[in-house]
């Protein structure tokens, strides 16, 4: 038998669950909030949820963070709380998020929408996020205690036992040896100076203090947590990725031939940065190298992802040829 679970800490400014009307869909059943997410749970029970006017009363969250909102990667109670949920409702021998059954995850999920409110548009990008803190966090979290031989509070003596027998197979021992190996680039694993800040955190700090609400080019934030305070690299690949993005951009901003290219001796914008970046460092599965959570901002995580940000950018850019050519 587990042992009772305590539930999670509500999120700052939270007033408790929203409260269901049984049947309900709210005036937004056919908007978004029928996210293409929501396939594996109930649909009523999810737009009834969603719907519910009594989560406006909950803590809004926003990627831009627009009047106090809170946002993931940014916003530690945000994730704290998603953790918090998973490890009280830990009920089974999961050493990782695939092994959860479908029933806990959608548990998870609905104990988040209850607690937290965001516009319907958003519905697929804060269904992605959650995701990804929830499975990265519960194998990150597992894995550490695994290496520790030490029993976390939140799984029962039981479901240890299971989880330590498994990991003392040849066939686990052999899948973790080999992942312990893995090198894709053949430079090493990734470092960063960070810390346990994430990269969307460090960024939004950055973009405060310019005083603008204009993100830091990415070899900027790369810089920022990438490199040691006599301003070296910690990790090889970000200085490459980094010194290369940078020569690409200022040859691409004295060749393109535009009335307002800048002079030789000018700096290269931000748009043409990024996109020289963007290059050289999208991995094969969508990750853009040296990101880290600053790349899930406005993105859902997804093995399209840099094919949005590349997107993305391209838009900014071309209304930054119409906003110069108007100056011509």
């Amino acid at each position: 038998m587990n042992s009772p679970r305590v539930p999670p800490p509500m999120p700052p400014g939270a007033t408790g669950p929203a409260s269901m009307h049984p049947g309900a869909t709210g005036p937004a059943s056919n908007h978004a909030a029928s996210s293409s997410r929501s396939n594996s749970y109930p649909q009523m029970t999810l737009n009834a949820m969603l719907n519910s006017p009594a989560r406006l009363a909950q803590p809004h969250l926003h990627p831009d963070k627009i009047n106090g909102a809170l946002w993931f990667g940014i916003d530690p109670c945000v994730n704290s709380f998603i953790r918090a949920t998973w490890q009280a409702y830990y009920m089974g021998p999961w050493k990782s998020w695939r092994k959860v059954p479908d029933e806990r995850r959608e548990s998870w999920w609905q104990t988040f929408v209850k607690n937290f409110y965001w516009d319907p548009e958003f519905n697929d990008l804060v269904y992605g996020l959650w995701k990804k803190e929830t499975w990265t966090t519960f194998g990150e979290r597992i894995s550490k205690k695994k290496r520790q031989q030490k029993k976390p509070k939140y799984i029962n003596e039981a479901d240890w036992t299971l989880l330590l027998e498994h990991w003392a197979t040849d066939a686990a021992k052999k899948k973790s040896k080999k992942a312990a190996k893995s090198d894709p680039v053949g430079k090493g694993s990734h470092k960063h100076n960070a810390g346990p800040r994430s990269f969307a955190r460090i960024e939004y700090n950055m973009m405060v203090a310019s005083g603008t609400n204009e993100r830091p080019s990415f070899t900027d934030l790369v810089r920022a947590t990438h490199t040691r305070p006599d301003g070296t690299f910690v990790d090889y690949r970000a200085e490459e990725l980094v010194t290369q993005a940078e020569l690409g951009a200022t040859q691409l901003s004295n060749t393109d031939g535009s009335p307002w290219s800048p002079s030789v001796s000018s700096t290269p914008s931000r748009l043409k940065i990024n996109k020289a970046y963007l290059k050289n460092a999208k991995g094969k599965r969508g990750h853009v190298y040296g990101l880290g959570s600053a790349q899930y901002r406005e993105q859902a995580p997804s093995s399209r992802f840099s094919n949005g940000l590349t997107h993305n950018l391209e838009l900014e850019m071309r209304v930054e040829v119409l906003r110069q050519a108007s100056k011509v």
